[in-house]
């Protein structure tokens, strides 16, 4: 029959954890945290990505104002930018999820037109721009900019 000594001994054995099972807990825990930090998008990504969206839209835009035969304008403000066409005279807000009205992202800023904060990009029916832009997005240190020329192509570039 096993003393007490003995029972003793063996318990502060088999309490706790050894060594190694704290360092193999520590290594999954850093690749974990290193996972979700380069998961994080960053400026550059954000900034990116903003103006892929934006020249996307631009081009749909045109692309409406080529096949409805009208007009179609952009409307860039420091808070976001927003679609509308005309008719009948008239400006009117571009049906369509896609031409919802678009907040900047946090972080983003942007610079056309004359530099004071707002601009506006029309769109003939024949797809041409009477208004070429470039607009610019920035963020940090990231910069990106999107160009409406006078024939209507959009392209994007730094």
């Amino acid at each position: 029959m096993p003393t007490f000594a003995e029972k003793a001994e063996r318990r502060s054995g088999e309490r706790g954890f050894t060594l190694v099972e704290l360092m193999v807990v520590m290594a999954i825990m850093a690749l974990a945290a290193a996972a979700v930090v380069l998961t994080i998008p960053g400026e550059e990504r954000t900034v990116r990505s903003e103006a892929d969206r934006l020249a996307a839209r631009l081009a749909a835009a045109r692309d409406v104002a080529v096949i409805e035969g009208r007009g179609v304008a952009v409307s860039f403000a420091p808070s976001g930018y927003g679609f509308e066409r005309r008719i009948e005279g008239a400006w009117q807000s571009l049906p369509g999820r896609a031409f919802e009205r678009r907040s900047w992202p946090g972080g983003i800023r942007f610079v056309a037109g004359d530099g004071q904060g707002a601009a506006r990009i029309v769109f003939d029916r024949v797809g041409t721009s009477p208004t070429p832009q470039a607009v610019v997005l920035s963020g940090g240190d990231a910069r990106e900019i999107v160009r409406v020329s006078a024939t209507g192509e959009v392209s994007r570039g730094q």
